[in-house]
């Protein structure tokens, strides 16, 4: 049976096939390996009792390494991401020369306990990228 991986936060991406890659802690995932493959999934804590997993799609790992953040801040990295869209409308919310890039590695860094502020490049992330069965 693969191993399950959660995707809500980029739910439409991974439904319409775009996302191709995720960043994740580097503690996490360490047995992961290209041809391993993975059954992505809507959510999969905090359901309510009785609740059952939805699977939304099945990949195999195509690479998985630890590189730097700021290697995210591609136009390309952000879109296999699957929040390009979330990036654009953000940067231009903030109406100042925040990229999508940046803020992509904003939103990772916030989003796993470092300060907005932190320098990318010294903070290391798990890289997978996959394709779709």
């Amino acid at each position: 049976m693969a191993r399950r991986m959660s995707v809500s936060m980029t739910l439409d991406a991974v439904r319409s096939r775009t996302k191709t890659v995720t960043r994740r802690h580097p503690d996490t995932w360490q047995n992961l390996k290209v041809g391993d493959r993975l059954t992505l999934i809507e959510k999969g804590m905090g359901l309510p009792k009785g609740a059952k997993q939805t699977v939304v799609a099945e990949v195999e790992i195509v690479d998985v390494r630890v590189e730097p953040l700021d290697l995210a801040r591609s136009w390309g990295e952000v879109k296999a991401e699957g929040l390009w869209e979330c990036a654009r409308e953000a940067a231009i919310e903030c109406d100042t020369d925040l990229t999508p890039g940046m803020w992509f590695c904003q939103f990772w860094l916030t989003g796993h306990g470092y300060p907005a502020d932190a320098d990318p490049s010294t903070v290391p992330v798990r890289r997978i990228e996959w394709r779709y069965l």
